[in-house]
Parts: C-alpha cells; structure tokens; sequence
C-alpha cells in the first residue's frame, strides 16, 4: 500500500520549474518566478512572485476585503459572485480583490499576513506574526502590527548598487562560479559589490 501524501493545491496559477511549494498550502490566481519557495500552511491568491523568494510557513497573502464604508460588509449587496449562493445586485460595486506584487530576493517571515494591493519591494525582510497594510520600500526591514519599516537593510549607494545589478536575472550558471559564490556568501560591503558588477560584465561578455 501506498503511503498518503498530502500536496499543496493549485489554482490557475503559473509555477516556474525551479520553485517549490509546500505540502498544505494553497496558491491561487499566483504567479511564483524561479528559485522562490512557499513553506508549509500559506494561503497564496492573486499575487505576483519574483524570483529568490523565502516565503515562512502560515503566510497569508491577498485574503480579500470587505468595504469599510458601505451600510454593510457583508459581500452579499456589492458582489453578484459571493459565497452565500444569493444575488443582490449584478454588477461589482466594490473591488473586494487587488493583487499583490512582491519582489525579488524578498524574505516573508512566518504567519505574516499581507493585505491586497500591496507592493513589496526587492530585498525586503518582513519580520514574523506582522501584519503589511501598505507598500515596502526595496531593501527595507518592516515588522509589527500594523507593519512599519524599523530600518534598511544597507546603505543607499549599495542599495542602488544592487537594484541596477539585476543579479537575479543571471542564469544559474553564474552562481557556480567559485568567485560568484564567494561574493554571496559573507557579510556584503562596497568591494563585494564593485566585484559583483564586475562578474556580471565578463559573464555577459563571454
């Protein structure tokens, strides 16, 4: 007999081959670039996935939203697609689902939720158990309730440094180089960078 595996569940979404997602999560209307991973017990809907991400376990991400606004919340009187199986009106009155776009490189730690419409930006670290209502800037450190940037990662030469490189772009290829993987693997400071720019010119060249 056979063991029992329980996988993850997709839908309408485009999974690159080189990503990797979970047992028990659930990916809808995604997008996930190459080299990123979901973990365990992430609900993932309408988002957009660059590549090198680390997404924690129990992440939430676009769960949907209800007007603030009207007399009630309720999807019931602003959507003729809603769960209760009743019909109200016909047409959309309020846009209960905005997608997410989430960067490059960026790090989602575990049970973070992230409301629709949201933009995060490359580099960007999200600390556990925070709660995203707005946009990260790239490289920025952001935890709490509601999340708030506690600092960037690195200054704004290395910054800019490492946004104009694009070193997620390059084939896998070039990170086996011994001198890549060495760059990737300490502490960064501007003479790694200036060697990282250099690498991707003579990978270019050849």
């Amino acid at each position: 007999m056979k063991p029992f595996k329980i996988l993850h569940y997709k839908n309408n979404s485009n999974i690159a081959k080189t990503a990797k997602i979970y047992p028990f999560s659930i990916v809808t209307n995604t997008f996930i670039d190459d080299y990123s991973y979901i973990s365990y017990s992430c609900t993932i809907n309408n988002c957009n996935i660059g590549k090198f991400c680390s997404i924690a376990k129990g992440v939430k991400i676009g769960l949907g939203k209800h007007p603030i606004n009207f007399i009630s919340t309720s999807p019931l009187f602003y959507s003729p697609n809603n769960p209760l199986r009743k019909v109200l009106t016909k047409e959309l009155k309020f846009i209960d689902n905005m997608s997410v776009t989430i960067g490059n490189d960026v790090w989602i730690g575990a049970n973070v939720i992230i409301l629709d419409g949201v933009n995060i930006g490359n580099g960007a670290i999200i600390g556990a158990n925070s709660v995203v209502t707005k946009n990260i800037e790239p490289f920025s450190i952001v935890g709490g309730v509601p999340g708030k940037e506690i600092r960037k990662r690195f200054s704004e030469d290395i910054i800019k440094a490492i946004e104009s490189s694009k070193w997620w772009d390059m084939p896998f290829l070039f990170f086996r180089n011994e001198k890549v993987k060495s760059i990737f693997s300490k502490v960064i400071d501007e003479d790694s960078i200036l060697s990282l720019l250099e690498k991707i010119k003579e990978f270019k060249k050849a």
